[in-house]
């Protein structure tokens, strides 16, 4: 049992100390947003507020007995009081007291920036945290209002019988739980910056597309994909290409182009234009051609001008 109050007191004990802390930090991040006014008086009246009532709680916290290891000795040989009084009453009076002055002090707290939301030269931004603060800060009393009951119904561990290990657990689990959320919303607005500015070293924000192309002929347009490319070693550079046709079943149609054979002249090779393109996108491209195809017929003038010449010729 001594082994459990030791832990027992230094975690009570941080509580009163981190609960305070937490509030006097939200209400000096106040004083930066307002600079004059009466919302800024009542941040101070809060400072001072939450500042007496903090200091007494983590006394009565961090002393609770002359000496303090009357604590975790059940009151032998020593002066208790407070959180570690002997009398049951007053035992469930300090932490009713502690625990309902905590959760009023959350919501005042909590509520003094409310106002700002409808003030029209607030940008949407601002509004969007404010929203995020209060959320959380409803979370927070929450969980304050739920180990407050916790504590009324076991009257602090006291009830039915003094059992602290039985009692004990699902209250602290509470007020960790309100500790940590609390200080990350009083962390929010000092950290987000920074945090902000590195969100993309967290999480993955660029997508990368690959695409795949395959090199044809237009018979391959005709019987579809049932024909792939492949050098010759030995035709001309005129007629370099042969078709291959795929195996049934086989996806190499889809997934690759088909591998070049040996070759003669290693220099014709990689004369290609497609392959010049990828080395070297800034070439000088040489000459083209352009392939027309003319008919043979005669055109309308040229067979009424020959007809003109008979008629002449008669």
């Amino acid at each position: 049992m001594q082994s459990y109050l030791k832990v027992f007191y230094v975690t009570n004990a941080s509580y009163n100390v981190s609960t305070t802390l937490i509030k006097l930090s939200l209400l000096f991040q106040y004083l930066r947003v307002f600079q004059s006014g009466n919302m800024r008086t009542i941040c101070i009246t809060m400072l001072v507020i939450v500042s007496l009532w903090g200091a007494v709680y983590s006394f009565l916290g961090w002393v609770p007995c002359f000496p303090i290891s009357g604590y975790w000795t059940m009151g032998a040989g020593a002066t208790c009081y407070g959180f570690g009084s002997t009398n049951a009453n007053d035992f469930f009076a300090i932490y009713v007291s502690h625990t309902a002055m905590n959760t009023i002090l959350d919501m005042i707290v909590y509520a003094i920036p409310v106002p700002l939301y409808f003030q029209r030269d607030i940008v949407r931004r601002t509004k969007v945290g404010l929203v995020g603060l209060v959320i959380m800060g409803a979370i927070v009393n929450g969980l304050t209002i739920w180990r407050l009951a916790t504590i009324v119904q076991h009257r602090a561990t006291t009830s039915p019988t003094f059992d602290p290990t039985w009692y004990a657990p699902i209250s602290v689990i509470l007020g960790a739980l309100e500790v940590n959320i609390a200080s990350i919303c009083a962390s929010v607005p000092i950290f987000w910056p920074s945090l902000k500015a590195r969100l993309d070293e967290i999480f993955v924000t660029t997508e990368v597309t690959i695409t795949r192309n395959r090199r044809s002929n237009r018979l391959s347009e005709q019987v579809g994909d049932r024909i792939e490319l492949q050098r010759t070693g030995s035709e001309g550079r005129g007629s370099r290409w042969k078709m291959y046709p795929s195996r049934p079943g086989s996806e190499s149609s889809q997934s690759r182009l088909a591998e070049p054979a040996s070759v003669e002249n290693k220099a014709d090779h990689y004369m290609d234009d497609y392959i010049l393109d990828q080395v070297d996108p800034l070439r000088t491209k040489g000459a083209f051609f352009v392939e027309a195809e003319v008919s043979g017929g005669r055109s309308s003038n040229e067979t009424r001008g020959g007809t003109d010449r008979k008629k002449r010729n008669k």
